[in-house]
């Protein structure tokens, strides 16, 4: 299978992300919240195949932010979110008790309560890529002071411990030092980051000492600026030599893996590229690729060199119309080509639904000539009472080739603007809105 052009492609569509994060500084990010509800389902001739859901613990990232996910997460603790998309609105707060909350830094934190303890025994599992594939090994424990700590290793045995505090809306990606303590003989500054709104992911690295700690201690003190949470360090010894036998198992091939819960794309989508006449598109399994490297928030092979992505923008007003916007795009596209760059957009449509774009980019650079056909579509609402803001999403479909391919590129994003040309004869409303994300 040929996939060099796509490869190179990315670079292009990677750019016009970035656009809209700094267009009149609207918060213009990839963002999986908009995306459909979880479900199954992968492109196949003609159909969309359901999958088996998958149990199993722990929600988080390792081996730094940009590493991806692990997959879905046990009721009541916090839901996956891919770190590296961006931060998301909202700000710290609502945390659950005993939660670890934003406070200025000059505030000297308070001593934390007595420790929490587990209420259950840790719960150890491997997690797999959507594909099917060994991913790593999480294990986790719900405390009674509802937080969460979940530890993670994967293939590398690089481990994690992400620290869950339900109910917070934490600003995702936002950094933060924290100051761990095993029972005040083990000491450190480690680098966190928020994975989620509701999740602190904790670099352990190979710090030999301190992983030997959370077997050895008895109580775990993590401190973040203004506040401090502590823990009973009870049954990680056995958890540490579970996950190290987890993750060996996996590696060596000899353990059960669970089915993924995560499809490689979404089922509503699957059904709208149906409708488009590409049933013969085959799905990418994204979550393997780095966040900095995806092509979008779905993606698609259309033949042997033609690939196809979906990605979605939840946009503040200060981005301004839908022409302003979709110029600042074409204009960051346009960095990353080295080379001639030669955009064609058509004039905006409106539809009941939403608004729509359709056009075509070219660069070519040094002979090698790169073509991207593109479906812009712009779902407003008013705002609804109890929301801050009003509903507004950019979705963009594209369809890169190599020059030799580009017909078959601009058939797909033919078809995708037919289909939702068709489907935005209906007006939207506000329960439809995020799913109609990516689903129209």
């Amino acid at each position: 299978m040929s996939f060099s052009a796509p490869h190179v492609l990315r670079h292009l569509l990677l750019a016009g992300a970035a656009a809209l994060c700094v267009t009149g500084g609207a918060a213009a990010q990839s963002n999986s919240q908009q995306q459909p509800a979880a479900g199954s389902g992968l492109i196949l001739p003609g159909a969309v195949q359901p999958q088996q859901p998958q149990g199993g613990p722990a929600a988080g990232t390792i081996g730094g932010p940009a590493a991806g996910t692990i997959g879905q997460p046990p009721q009541q603790q916090p839901q996956a979110r891919p770190a590296g998309q961006g931060p998301a609105a909202g700000t710290v707060g609502a945390a659950a008790q005993g939660a670890p909350t934003a406070r200025p830094a000059a505030v000297a934190p308070p001593k934390p309560a007595k420790p929490g303890v587990p209420k259950g025994e840790w719960q150890v599992g491997p997690q797999v890529f959507s594909d099917g594939s060994f991913k790593m090994c999480g294990a986790s424990v719900e405390y009674d002071n509802n937080l969460h700590l979940i530890l993670l290793r994967n293939p590398a045995d690089r481990t994690q411990m992400v620290l869950g505090i339900p109910g917070a809306q934490m600003p995702t990606g936002q950094r933060a030092p924290i100051k761990m303590s095993i029972d005040g003989k083990i000491n450190r500054e480690v680098a966190a980051v928020v994975s989620q709104p509701n999740a602190l992911a904790i670099g352990l690295g190979d710090d030999a000492e301190l992983l030997k700690g959370l077997t050895t201690g008895s109580v775990l003190t993590i401190e973040v600026p203004g506040d401090t949470a502590s823990f009973q360090l009870k049954g990680t010894t056995k958890a540490m030599n579970d996950l190290t036998a987890c993750v060996k198992g996996g590696k060596d091939g000899t353990l059960k893996l669970p089915a993924p819960t995560e499809p490689a794309i979404a089922p509503t989508l699957a059904k709208l590229l149906v409708d488009a006449g590409l049933s013969s598109a085959r799905a990418i399994p994204i979550d393997k690729i780095p966040p900095q490297q995806r092509p979008g928030d779905y993606a698609w092979q259309i033949g042997d060199k033609v690939l196809g992505a979906v990605r979605s923008f939840p946009m503040g007003e200060a981005a301004g119309d839908f022409a302003k916007v979709g110029d600042t795009y074409m204009e960051q596209l346009k960095k990353s080509c080295e080379g001639t760059y030669t955009p064609s957009m058509g004039a905006i449509e409106k539809v009941p639904a939403y608004q729509l774009r359709s056009g075509s980019v070219s660069c070519d650079s040094n002979g090698n000539k790169i073509h991207v056909a593109i479906v812009m579509q712009l779902i407003e609402l008013p705002k609804q009472a109890g929301q801050e803001q009003a509903i507004r999403v950019l979705n963009v479909f594209s369809h890169e080739a190599t020059d030799a391919e580009k017909a078959q590129a601009d058939s797909a994003s033919a078809g995708i603007l037919k289909v939702l040309k068709e489907k935005g004869k209906e007006p939207l409303t506000a329960p439809q809105a995020a799913p109609a994300a990516k689903a129209n």
